[in-house]
């Protein structure tokens, strides 16, 4: 299981680093969560981290903070 988010999430302009500790706890919590429910357990690591970052992404981004996206994240529509 992951320990941690393996991506970059960088405080909004608006929250002070308290607030941003706060959020980044809470959704930590909220994308370990996604990923130990019972009918969505992960198949392996690889597939656990991606949900564990897709979560914490996810939650961060909803709180306001900032969410640099690397070129190989941004998912094409066919």
């Amino acid at each position: 299981m992951p320990t941690g988010p393996s991506v970059l999430v960088l405080p909004s302009d608006d929250k002070d680093f308290n607030q941003f500790h706060t959020d980044d706890v809470a959704c930590r919590q909220y994308a370990n969560e996604l990923i130990t429910a019972p009918q969505k357990e992960p198949d392996s690591k690889e597939e656990g981290q991606q949900g564990y970052d897709i979560g914490y992404i996810q939650c961060m981004y909803g709180k306001g903070h900032q969410v640099p996206v690397p070129e190989e994240i941004v998912y094409e529509t066919l």
